[in-house]
């Protein structure tokens, strides 16, 4: 099918961010005296936001203030994330096609950009859309469709890439063939949302969306 418009989660999609973000839970967690699981489990946990993953790590009542903690260790550590190889060759050949891409991340804007912008690919993006965006996070399609909005595209011929079990759920509730990054924070058991195509490397996407 003909694509118009691509959306990329960020984490394990477009950045390496696995330092960035297991880092900032690791630090998170023990110096707040809480147990820290193991990083197997932690990247298992990677997708929904913060304050859901912190309310299970802790306790509802404690989700924002380790989300704060969490987001201010990353502000302070932004050279632990850096682009998979090829991403940006990725980018500007689809841009090359003329095809529409926008960044969707449940990462806040605090870091979203800035990380984008040091790894080489915020140029190549028309649109990022963060944490504080839009009212509602993936697999909620709310901010996919903010994505859109700021593109100026409509939902049809719409592609989504991510990693994890909540980018491709969001896809697929707005409609938009799914790719599935295998090379991410949920490796293969991203496979199990059923998406509608996969790739071991973010170089193997132009053809996919041939």
């Amino acid at each position: 099918m003909p694509f118009r418009t691509v959306l990329f989660d960020v984490d394990g999609t477009l950045l390496d961010t696995r330092e960035f973000v297991l880092a900032a839970f690791e630090h998170t967690l023990s110096t707040n005296g809480l147990p820290v699981p193991s990083r197997i489990e932690l990247a298992k946990l990677v997708g929904p936001p913060l304050e859901s993953l912190y309310a299970r790590l802790a306790a509802p009542g404690e989700a924002d203030r380790l989300t704060a903690a969490h987001r201010a260790f990353q502000k302070e550590h932004l050279d632990l994330s850096v682009a998979y190889e090829g991403a940006a060759d990725v980018l500007r050949e689809l841009h090359g096609r003329g095809l529409r891409l926008a960044a969707v991340t449940s990462r806040s804007g605090m870091t979203s950009r800035r990380t984008l912008e040091l790894a080489g690919l915020l140029t190549h993006l028309e649109a990022v859309i963060s944490a504080e965006d839009a009212p509602a996070l993936k697999p909620d399609p709310a901010h996919l469709r903010a994505a859109l909005t700021a593109l100026g595209a409509g939902e049809e011929d719409v592609a989504m890439v991510g990693d994890t079990p909540v980018d491709i759920e969001a896809g697929k509730a707005l409609g938009a063939f799914t790719v599935a990054a295998l090379y991410g924070f949920h490796g293969e058991e991203v496979l199990r949302a059923a998406p509608d195509a996969s790739m071991t490397s973010i170089t193997e996407l132009p053809g996919l969306l041939a």
